[in-house]
């Protein structure tokens, strides 16, 4: 049983100056499957390009 990476929305970053970033649901699952490919924690991926990164939520689109 793994995770599906389509289900879990947008990433909304939090850089540590408050500075909010939100993913486009292909970038998110992008580095979701690169995540699983690897090994490596979601984080650990992303602060290798935003390095003050503090807080990231997954958020769903409601339509």
């Amino acid at each position: 049983m793994g995770i599906d990476c389509s289900d879990i929305g947008r990433a909304l970053i939090i850089k540590r100056n408050g500075e909010r970033i939100t993913l486009s649901v292909e970038e998110t699952i992008k580095l979701c499957k690169e995540s699983l490919e690897t090994g490596m924690e979601f984080h650990q991926i992303l602060k290798k390009t935003i390095p003050d990164l503090k807080i990231i939520r997954f958020i769903q689109d409601m339509e």
